[in-house]
């Protein structure tokens, strides 16, 4: 009969720990605590000391909540964001990319939607988010290392975006639109603009009650919603060409739908698609070194070296 080894508790674990508990702390202090809250921190937890075989979950599924308590702060550090840019980003997007009749593609959009570009496109920016996280899962099951570059990538690209909404605070088109290009209402709510169409199509309140919840208006520049889907992209690339074609072709769709839905400039897309590439690139560097420091790591003998 043999014995069961007890539960090995890892460095990352007591990370994982006192994250959990010091974002409870923060809410309840800051008198922001939901269930929501409760539930997700409690899951870190139990990951975190539930063994073993959670803990190559733990190494990814640590910077998805991580990002998700990034987000949920946003509001707490508003008051460092400099001056917020409305008309002037208005004006350089007409002219570096004027739509038919020397407007704005948001401002031309408003005015020619269609109910089939509203259902596809609406589609795509409900199911933006949930592309991350399906193939994080996927990876996962498959035991494959992008699990862990996905989750971390995520992270990294909301965080740049973070720091560029404070550095660079900016007003999306439907605020211009609604409200003119002069000094920012910081009053003014958070809007679902062209994507209250799809809600009212489908008799439905997923986007209204999603941008109810938004802390930050002025969080246009960079597009997250056009950087996560083509992070994944650059993700699965090597995977072969039918990842490719469907990956490619839904990041192309959401960053259509970003200006299509006056959500976004197409300035922001752009900023939204270099901050992916960074973002990219700074985790495959740091996976690349961490795999060779593995290689040379492993012990002389592993290496057919018989040496007594």
């Amino acid at each position: 009969m043999t014995s069961r080894s007890p539960n090995k508790v890892t460095a990352l674990t007591w990370l994982a720990t006192f994250l959990g508990l010091s974002h409870l702390t923060l809410v309840f202090a800051t008198g922001r605590l939901r269930w929501d809250h409760v539930v997700v921190d409690a899951l870190i937890l139990g990951v975190a000391w539930a063994g073993p075989r959670l803990q190559r979950f733990l190494r990814g599924g640590l910077a998805l909540w991580l990002t998700g308590m990034l987000l949920d702060t946003q509001g707490l550090w508003l008051f460092l964001r400099g001056p917020i840019h409305t008309g002037d980003l208005w004006e350089l997007e007409r002219q570096l990319f004027p739509a038919p009749g020397g407007t704005h593609w948001p401002d031309w959009w408003a005015t020619r939607f269609t109910p089939a570009l509203d259902l596809l496109c609406g589609f795509a920016y409900a199911a933006y988010l949930y592309e991350v996280f399906l193939l994080a899962l996927f990876f996962y099951v498959k035991k494959d290392s992008l699990f862990e570059r996905v989750c971390w990538g995520f992270l990294v690209v909301n965080a740049l975006g973070i720091i560029i909404y404070v550095v660079y605070p900016a007003a999306p088109p439907w605020y211009v639109l609604q409200y003119g290009p002069g000094p920012a209402d910081l009053a003014a709510p958070p809007n679902p603009a062209g994507t209250a169409r799809f809600d009212a199509m489908l008799g439905i309140s997923y986007f209204a009650s999603f941008y109810s919840r938004s802390t930050n208006v002025f969080g246009a520049m960079p597009s997250l919603h056009a950087a996560y889907p083509f992070l994944m992209t650059m993700f699965v690339w090597s995977r072969g060409w039918a990842w490719r074609v469907v990956s490619g072709l839904f990041a192309l769709l959401v960053a259509f739908s970003a200006v299509y839905l006056t959500h976004h400039y197409v300035l922001d897309v752009l900023a939204g698609l270099g901050v992916a590439a960074v973002a990219y690139l700074a985790v495959e560097s740091v996976y690349a070194r961490m795999t060779a420091s593995t290689q040379w790591t492993v012990p002389l003998t592993t290496r057919g070296d018989t040496r007594a």
